[in-house]
């Protein structure tokens, strides 16, 4: 989404904009989306 062209991350963001509105869940606005990380660690030889 970062480095997108700008019409194409608009039309991106709209179309989810669009999915969350049509969630029972999340058509009213703020909601609770927990956050997972993932870390890869390597060790140099």
């Amino acid at each position: 989404m970062l480095v997108m062209p700008e019409d194409e991350r608009e039309a991106a963001l709209g179309r989810i904009r669009a999915f969350l509105a049509g969630r029972p869940e999340t058509a009213d606005g703020e909601f609770t989306l927990p956050m997972l990380t993932c870390v890869l660690r390597v060790r140099r030889r």
